[in-house]
């Protein structure tokens, strides 16, 4: 189970961003006993955004090297790619997948590495509304 799923407790991520944005005050659910966080030390939970025209999802990823930071869209999922070290010795990789409506166009997201802060930014023209 990828890190965004045991920290927002979904596997939509379009819906949880559109969940968080109306309701901002919201806190993420608690892990439950047989989720345990893949997250290193330090690293926070996601915050998830409606900024008009963009979904943005930011997260404290201390240790990453910006230069290894990419994004890949894979059919309707977005690969998000990241390595670094935490200290002597001690590699960290973030290798996760966030799942889109089927037929989603995620060619445009972006994501950058500034300040300890790993930031994915998905243009909401290119998801694919779910029929409901």
């Amino acid at each position: 189970m990828s890190w965004l799923k045991r920290l927002t407790g979904s596997t939509d991520a379009i819906e949880d961003a559109r969940k968080r944005a109306a309701h901002d005050s919201e806190p993420v659910p608690e892990s439950t006993s047989d989720q345990s966080s893949a997250l290193p030390g330090g690293w926070g939970k996601p915050d998830v955004s409606d900024e008009g025209n963009v979904i943005v999802i930011a997260l404290q990823a201390p240790g990453l090297k910006a230069d290894t930071v990419s994004v890949e869209p894979k059919g309707s999922s977005l690969q998000v790619r990241a390595e670094g070290e935490r200290g002597p010795g001690e590699h960290i990789k973030l290798d996760e997948a966030l799942k889109f409506p089927e037929g989603s166009d995620l060619s445009g997201a972006t994501a950058s590495y500034s300040d300890d802060k790993l930031v994915v930014r998905i243009p909401k023209a290119g998801i694919k509304q779910q029929a409901g």
